[in-house]
């Protein structure tokens, strides 16, 4: 009875390890899609927030006012104070630095390969055992 028992349950514990209970994928890839998502809308806000900003500023510009009013020009924005001089300035700033970032980051046509490592470490051992050879050559009592 209890070698039948032990076998049923070695059985189910078989088939249960090969078949998972929740599909894990789905959930992993769906929550990746919600927070790509949720980036993109924030950036969009942002952008739309960047924008009636400006637009503001060019507004107080064409009106009259004063370089030192429109530094002082304030909007609340989530419960924040938000110097609209000074945000624009960062975001400028920020824009710089992102641009910055992308230029150095080129993607390029052709990767790395094995050969290309295996030359490399070859062409400076190469070159070391020429700099060593150079340096041990003795012309007569002097080094050369």
């Amino acid at each position: 009875m209890q070698r039948n028992l032990f076998l049923l349950l070695s059985l189910c514990g078989l088939l249960l390890w090969k078949t998972p209970l929740l599909p894990v994928q789905p959930v992993f890839a769906q929550e990746l899609d919600e927070q790509i998502e949720k980036e993109v809308k924030a950036e969009k806000e942002r952008q739309k927030f960047i924008e009636e900003m400006q637009t503001l500023l060019d507004a107080a510009m064409k009106s009259g006012f004063s370089k030192k009013e429109i530094r002082e020009i304030t909007v609340t924005r989530n419960g924040k104070v938000v110097h609209i001089w000074d945000f624009l300035e960062q975001e400028k700033l920020r824009e710089k630095k992102d641009a910055l970032a992308r230029k150095s980051s080129i993607p390029r046509d052709r990767y790395l390969t094995v050969m290309d490592i295996a030359d490399e470490l070859e062409g400076g051992e190469t070159r070391d055992l020429d700099t060593l050879k150079d340096k041990s050559i003795f012309v007569g009592a002097e080094e050369k």
